[in-house]
């Protein structure tokens, strides 16, 4: 018996799915298959963003060493944690939500890493502000750097959250 699929993309209750028709030899669907799909940023996203970051980002910015390391590392270094952190993340959303979609969904792709990083810095620096651990104005780089250095563990589980369908 040989079979064939037709793919479409269509919007269900507000949410984009991908339905597959499957057809038997003589053009009848036998079968659909349904997929909700995780392309688009929605509310309860940045909610799953916000709680995700928020489980490393307090432990992690109520830490000594994130405190000394902002102001021991060399800028070089910290760029270079800012540019894994980056790509990990891009690779693993790509993986995860984007790969058969990325020719349509690339503007949102983009938009949901810089959520994800963006969010995760935030929430880093409101706890490290809340400890009086954020000298962004009397120390600009230590602050900026202790922020950077924060995110790698918020931003990294803020991805993994936010993977939850």
């Amino acid at each position: 018996m040989t079979t064939n699929c037709e793919k479409k993309i269509e919007r269900i209750d507000g949410h984009l799915h991908a339905i597959t028709a499957i057809k038997d030899e003589t053009g009848q669907t036998i079968h659909h298959v349904v997929d909700k799909l995780k392309v688009e940023v929605s509310l309860s996203d940045v909610m799953q963003i916000l709680v995700g970051a928020s489980m490393l980002a307090i432990p992690t910015a109520l830490t000594q060493e994130v405190w000394d390391m902002g102001r021991e590392v060399a800028w070089l270094n910290v760029l270079i944690m800012f540019l894994i952190e980056y790509l990990i993340i891009g690779m693993f959303v790509y993986l995860q939500s984007y790969k058969e979609h990325i020719k349509l969904y690339r503007v949102e792709y983009i938009k949901r890493v810089i959520t994800i990083m963006l969010l995760s810095g935030i929430i880093v620096g409101v706890f490290l502000a809340l400890v009086d651990q954020l000298p962004l104005f009397t120390d600009t780089d230590v602050a900026i750097k202790r922020i950077i250095i924060g995110m790698l563990p918020a931003s990294m589980s803020a991805t993994v959250l936010d993977s939850f369908k």
